[in-house]
């Protein structure tokens, strides 16, 4: 497969660290590099982890990589020596101890982009590399109310997932400082930022802010979900937020009208009257039957899958995100790349001298752009001087763009003199606009035609999440902006992407939990599904834009030539679940969460001790499952390792889960972690903690602060504000973080609008005609 990394050598350094434990942070940054052009070799060590003997998840994420298998620094060291890229996973004594830490590498390679994945470190202490260990350690396992009271085991893998993403970025924007200047340099990352980086919706400290802010950033959403059981008993989730879909759904339901609307009803609480009431309705009818007449009067909704059935849809299969191999004579079904990178114009862009652009004499300054590539300078962020228009609204787009700021990128955030839709929930503008400029201008009005028309020329990056076809009828479409800026990147982040055929269906995060399997995989095997209240696939769909534009970017650094992108909350909902796999037709699950929501296996879950407090377990080994079995003595366990479920020794790991669940219930869950500690076994206590325990574990923990996992600043509406902050730590010379400040609805429309050159008068016709808003303040 050819892509902007076509011709890049990326290294994965794996020995001594678990597939299980990493989640997708082991696994996905090298198959989406992969999956852009490059060519992937994966360092193992010649002694498999235990653990993971039997886990599937691998096939895909290792699918043509070339494996290696040594633990000789010397040959893991030459293998660097001659790479682009690498990503490096395990603890000091294996990584840095060796030799193959950045010092020492980057003095035999000094181009090298050198990304580690280091075990996590808070004011805590430090932990093992299990996702199971970091989200126990902190409290995540208690933010979401499961089947049953107590912490659950959250079957998201939230920090291989964050830290896959946080990883793929800093590489990307790496490589595109490389492209400029010719440097490698280190980016530095966790499995602990991983989980912060799906967080970002969920974490905020005002100084002041209106109850229903602060009481969502305290106690969480109490939003009904909108999922419901049909008369053949299957499931679906229904989505009605977009225009006139509420009127049209009571329509159909034969629901009384409401008066005053969605938004007034949300406030009431007479939305979560009728949810409640909606449930009757619902069991009258087979799930088919209500498919086609919420659609047919435009009102989104979805079937509720398990993990890996969207594998054989039609529409998934025709953009890609479904690919067919063949392995050992099986036909296997994989999840594809989440993101697409191709020319912006069908032909090569010419130079401002009016000649092509030259690949081989590196970056050029091309015709259409307000200056070429962004400067790069020592001391400055990765992204110093790249223009950006964020066209966006919700999350995924606007988290996108934020990421890119972050990064240095100077983001002018376009939305309604009104504010966007979301401007009403705070959460998502807090976790979503830090560092923009923010310009209040009505684009689909004429008069604002040329400012439009001026942003296309001025900005490197062009982003905007519209529904298919939206962007034509705006003018902001690719065909137009390639034609006024053909060395730009284009990226339009889409919810079902931009081509097959359900291109121009309605998408948000609720209904690709519930098509992706996610709600399944939460809820546990044989219960209802539980979603994820903190807008994950929203959330990973703007790290999945960012990686996509800095891919395009790389592109353009290194061909001269402007690129167009496409994401989808689909393909990023479909990321997360990507270790899953059909096969025949089947479906290859893995690891499955259990009924009681506790975890795989014997081996990695989490248990209820005596005084009805809960530790995380993880049993990596049979050397570490021998000294479990001389610490809880009063259990029966089997002498054979078997620490999952699903496996050929699944009875074993049955019989073993049950004897530990009642052998735990002899101690306290302190006496228990001690124990286990002194004898060289993994675990975690399970501190009981409210939202506002868990922000506050997060904002005020020392190392956070230190590291810069915290972002603290002044806000006009809120006062002192804190939230979880830029967790992208790149050097050397990456410089500092992004502007602190969340624009408010048109804070700088009028300076925007003299930079790109408008007079006086002309931005006073703007404002008088309500086109333009600035922010009086």
């Amino acid at each position: 497969m050819t892509g902007p990394c076509d011709g890049l050598a990326v290294v994965e350094v794996a020995v001594g660290v678990s597939d299980l434990g990493l989640g997708l942070a082991g696994g996905l940054p090298g198959r989406m590099l992969a999956d852009l052009g490059a060519t992937v070799t994966r360092v193992v060590g010649t002694e498999p982890i235990e653990i993971d003997r039997g886990v599937t998840w691998t096939r895909s994420w290792h699918r043509d990589k070339q494996v290696v298998a040594t633990d000789d620094p010397v040959q893991i060291a030459a293998l660097l020596a001659t790479a682009d890229v690498a990503l490096v996973y395990g603890d000091e004594p294996v990584v840095e101890q060796r030799g193959l830490g950045y010092g020492d590498v980057s003095r035999t390679n000094p181009a090298l982009v050198y990304a580690r994945c280091r075990p996590s470190r808070t004011g805590a202490g430090a932990v093992d590399d299990f996702g199971l260990l970091v989200e126990a350690r902190a409290g995540f396992c208690t933010q979401l109310a499961g089947h049953r009271p107590g912490p659950t085991f959250v079957d998201v893998r939230a920090p291989g997932s964050g830290a896959a993403f946080l990883l793929t970025t800093s590489v990307l924007a790496l490589l595109n400082r490389r492209a400029a200047t010719g440097e490698g340099g280190w980016a530095d990352t966790s499995l602990y930022d991983g989980m912060l980086a799906t967080l970002g919706c969920m974490i905020g400290r005002p100084e002041r802010a209106k109850p229903d802010v602060e009481s969502y950033w305290q106690h969480g959403s109490t939003f009904p979900n909108f999922l419901y059981r049909c008369a053949d008993g299957e499931l679906i989730q229904v989505w009605f937020g977009g225009k006139g879909m509420y009127v049209a759904l009571l329509d159909v339901l034969g629901d009384e009208p409401s008066p005053n609307g969605y938004y007034d009803d949300q406030i009431t609480g007479a939305l979560n009257d009728r949810a409640l009431r909606w449930r009757s309705l619902f069991a009258t009818q087979t799930r088919d039957v209500w498919i086609e007449r919420l659609r047919a009067a435009g009102v989104a909704c979805e079937p509720v899958l398990h993990p890996g059935e969207v594998l054989s849809d039609p529409h998934v299969t025709e953009i890609g995100l479904s690919v067919p191999l063949v392995h050992d004579g099986h036909d296997d079904l994989v999840a594809g790349s989440p993101i697409a990178v191709a020319p912006l114009v069908d032909h090569p862009v010419e130079a401002v001298d009016g000649k092509p652009a030259d690949p081989s004499e590196g970056p050029v300054a091309v015709a259409g752009t307000a200056g070429g590539p962004a400067p790069v300078a020592s001391g400055d962020r990765l992204l110093e001087g790249l223009r950006v228009v964020d066209f966006s609204a919700f999350v995924a787009g606007p988290l996108g763009a934020q990421v890119l700021a972050d990064l240095g990128a100077d983001v002018i955030k376009v939305e309604p003199p009104a504010g966007e839709a979301m401007r009403a929930a705070a959460y998502a503008v807090a976790a979503c606009q830090r560092g923009k400029r923010g310009l209040a201008l009505d684009i689909g009005d004429p008069a604002a035609r040329p400012v439009v028309e001026r942003l296309l020329d001025w900005a490197d990056v062009v982003l905007h999440n519209f529904r298919v076809g939206v962007s034509t009828r705006l003018g902001i479409d690719e065909a137009v902006v390639g034609e006024r800026n053909p060395g730009a990147v284009y990226c339009h982040a889409s919810g079902f992407g931009t081509g097959g055929p359900r291109a121009t269906s309605p998408g948000n995060d609720a209904l690709m939990q519930a098509l992706t399997g996610f709600e399944v995989a939460v809820g546990g095997a044989g219960n209802d599904p539980i979603a994820g209240t903190w807008i994950p696939i929203d959330m990973t769909g703007g790290w999945v834009a960012a990686i996509g534009i800095l891919a395009g970017l790389y592109a353009k650094a290194t061909t001269g030539r402007g690129q167009q992108v496409a994401t989808s909350l689909l393909g990023a909902g479909m990321a997360l679940q990507s270790g899953v796999f059909q096969r025949d037709g089947e479906v290859i699950p893995g690891p499955e969460l259990d009924g009681g929501q506790t975890g795989y296996g014997p081996g990695y879950r989490i248990y209820e001790a005596a005084d009805g407090e809960w530790f995380a377990l993880v049993v990596p080994d049979a050397a570490a499952w021998e000294r479990l079995r001389g610490v809880v003595v009063d259990a029966v366990l089997p002498a054979t390792y078997a620490p999952l479920r699903g496996g050929t020794d699944d009875a074993l790991a049955r019989d073993a889960e049950l004897a530990l669940e009642v052998g735990f219930k002899a101690a306290s869950a302190a006496e228990w972690v001690t124990r286990l500690r002194a004898a060289d076994v993994l675990v975690e206590p399970i501190e009981p903690m409210d939202r506002d325990q868990f922000r506050r574990g997060i904002l005020d923990d020392p190392v956070n602060r230190l590291l810069g996992r915290v972002a603290s600043y002044a806000t006009a509406d809120w006062g002192w504000f804190e939230q979880i902050g830029p967790l992208l730590r790149c050097g050397p010379s990456a410089g500092g973080g992004p502007a602190g400040r969340i624009p408010r609805v048109g804070e700088d429309t009028v300076g925007v609008l003299e930079e790109l050159g408008f007079d006086a008068g002309a931005i006073e016709v703007l404002l008088g005609a309500d086109v333009a808003r600035q922010l009086r303040t």
